[in-house]
């Protein structure tokens, strides 16, 4: 009772905080948006824990080194079980050790309670919205698009408890095709956030990569499927499947070798660069620089 408490308090104290005007320092001029790209962060519900401190010590090396980014989008496994108290304290760290305050959130498999005992969808739902709009993201779907400097970020979610078979329902990909093929037609790169990769996907695979792939057949600009869910950095990590199409896998930010890792993405008027970084020490991957030329 009394950790919940304090939870509350703090979130209510952050919350105030979050209102305070807070501007991203000035990045290049050549550079339309900047993105700082992290997943499965598996927050706690337990504030004290080892992965809480881990949480703070994340969030506030990418508050303090990339503090000229434009959002900060998170792709997936917010949460360890969609519990409402992993999400007050996720939004605590966010919002008292992170600059960034224009967020993009996702909705992984551990975010539909996953790990609960007694799954509850429609509850896991709730939550999740709610995170939504603390973060000033107002949808009442779990797949909405948002638009940063002109960049169109298209967030997918799943619409059941995914306990390995993930679902998305033919409306949710009929507003996939829809909002990508008008995304495309604009001829800036597009971002699309799902937080597993296409061929985990379930039933959902061979259509999602069907509707990338004849879209990036018809793009001026990249589209760059932003996924998470298998924590590594390797092999897997990068892919194109033709000059229009990108498929970046993120590590995990908590667990992933000491943890911080994640990437950050930029757009410039002809290349979007992909940059994989390790932010506690603000030290790019070596190996994990990508330079898409449009």
């Amino acid at each position: 009772m009394f950790a919940k408490l304090i939870a509350t308090l703090t979130l209510i104290i952050s919350l105030l905080f979050q209102t305070a005007t807070v501007f991203p320092a000035p990045h290049g001029e050549d550079v339309r948006l900047k993105a700082v790209l992290v997943s499965d962060i598996h927050s706690d519900a337990d504030f004290k824990r080892d992965r809480t401190d881990g949480m703070r010590q994340i969030f506030a090396a990418i508050g303090q080194t990339q503090n000229d980014a434009d959002t900060l989008v998170m792709s997936g496994d917010l949460t360890n079980s969609g519990d409402l108290r992993e999400y007050i304290n996720l939004i605590n760290c966010l919002n008292l050790y992170c600059r960034i305050r224009d967020r993009v959130p996702e909705m992984g498999n551990h975010d539909s309670w996953h790990h609960s005992d007694d799954p509850d969808y429609a509850k896991a739902e709730r939550y999740f919205k709610a995170f939504c709009r603390w973060n000033g993201v107002c949808t009442d779907t779990v797949y909405y698009r948002k638009d940063v400097n002109g960049v169109p970020f298209l967030t997918l979610g799943v619409e059941a408890s995914d306990f390995g078979d993930p679902y998305h329902s033919d409306a949710q990909l009929d507003w996939f095709e829809a909002e990508l093929n008008a995304a495309v037609a604009a001829g800036l790169p597009v971002f699309v956030v799902c937080h597993k990769p296409v061929a985990d996907l379930g039933d959902s695979a061979a259509r999602v990569e069907r509707i990338l792939t004849e879209a990036s057949a018809t793009a001026a600009a990249p589209i760059v499927y932003v996924s998470g869910h298998w924590h590594e950095i390797g092999e897997n990590t990068f892919a194109r499947p033709n000059d229009r199409l990108v498929y970046l896998n993120l590590p995990s930010m908590q667990y992933t070798g000491e943890g911080g890792l994640g990437f950050v993405a930029e757009v410039t008027d002809g290349e979007v660069t992909l940059t994989g970084m390790n932010f506690l020490t603000d030290q790019p991957l070596e190996g994990y620089a990508y330079r898409i030329a449009y």
